[in-house]
């Protein structure tokens, strides 16, 4: 895979143009390149989230391909690792064969088989629940009548790092669309297990980089990112749903498991109501519960979109933590204003 960033660079600087698809004339070789900026002022700090560029295309008919490059980033530690990442190439056989994607990509899990969280200031719970976004592996994606199935098999240490003890993470979902009236309803079972990160609530894994600790879940101890006591072994089970609701949109998740045989469970819900063509309101509650301890957040935020290609999104969260490491209580109130301009061509 470490050959893909490669391709880009020679898809950048070739001079070649885009391909377009409907042309006939076109080589074998079909592509798409997007650009993303992605700013945020949070409190009194400004921060670049992500300079990156996307590619997505194909050769022939039998392969796909993905890639991701961070040109310019402020994240670090596993919290990039959860953003960054993407480099997979899809086999595909005949029409309605199964499909088989290799590399790094995102872990097939509730919500984040059909939801892209990158770029969007309130995320489900997949920080907490899994550890891990993005991972190396094999994944199979194919349907069983008009259900639509997907299983990967990971290495559940995230991109760019060897598998941390032998031990593969294996991710199933099954989802089915159906008609509610005249809405549309997308319901999707998750189930995972393997060795995973658990991370300490006191810290946000997306948002405090190197800082985020992980947590030994044998004796409570907080200890560094890449120490294995501070994996577990997860079990992870999950329903999720994408309601669109006359013009609202409606994406939930419920997810319950164990980590080394202590039980953790979270909810996740989340509202877009369209005011008009640019403007629109988003609501989202999120728990989560594991065993050192729980939170309980909301977040309220307005989507506008200045120009197709730019999008302004302000934000506010309230997050209220309790947890209990080595037999010390600790509280804290986490409230979080956020400012972010992206910019996509």
């Amino acid at each position: 895979m470490r050959a893909l960033p490669l391709v880009l660079v020679l898809l950048l600087f070739s001079g070649a143009a885009p391909s377009d698809p409907s042309d006939p004339s076109d080589s074998p070789l079909q592509y798409s390149l997007k650009y993303r900026l992605d700013t945020r002022l949070m409190g009194d700090q400004l921060d670049i989230m992500a300079g990156e560029v996307e590619a997505f295309g194909a050769y022939g008919q039998h392969l796909n391909f993905g890639l991701q490059v961070p040109l310019v980033t402020n994240m670090t530690g596993r919290g990039r690792g959860m953003h960054f990442g993407n480099e997979y190439i899809i086999l595909k056989g005949k029409i309605g064969q199964p499909t088989v994607k290799l590399g790094q990509f995102v872990i097939p899990f509730g919500n984040l088989a059909d939801y892209e969280t990158h770029s969007r200031i309130f995320q489900p719970l997949y920080a907490n629940s899994l550890g891990v976004r993005i991972d190396p592996g094999v994944e199979v994606d194919g349907y069983l009548g008009d259900a639509e199935y997907q299983v990967a098999v990971t290495n559940g240490n995230g991109p760019f790092k060897g598998d941390i003890d032998g031990n593969k993470v294996i991710t199933a979902r099954i989802s089915k669309k159906l008609q509610v009236g005249d809405d549309d309803l997308k319901i999707g079972i998750s189930a995972l297990r393997g060795r995973l990160p658990v991370f300490s609530l006191m810290n946000d894994p997306l948002m405090d980089g190197l800082d985020a600790m992980l947590i030994n879940v044998r004796n409570d101890e907080p200890v560094g990112q890449n120490d294995r006591s501070g994996f577990a072994d997860k079990t992870r089970y999950g329903l999720d749903a994408e309601y669109y609701r006359g013009i609202d949109l409606i994406r939930a998740e419920l997810v319950v498991g164990s980590d080394d045989g202590h039980g953790a469970n979270g909810q996740w819900i989340q509202v877009e109501h369209p005011l008009n063509y640019k403007t629109s309101l988003i609501g989202m509650l999120k728990r989560w519960q594991q065993s050192t301890g729980s939170f309980a957040g909301w977040g309220i935020g307005v989507e506008h979109k200045l120009q197709d290609t730019k999008t302004l999104r302000v934000a506010y969260q309230d997050r209220r933590i309790n947890e209990r490491l080595q037999d010390m209580p600790m509280k804290m109130d986490m409230h979080m204003f956020t400012m972010q301009y992206v910019v996509e061509f």
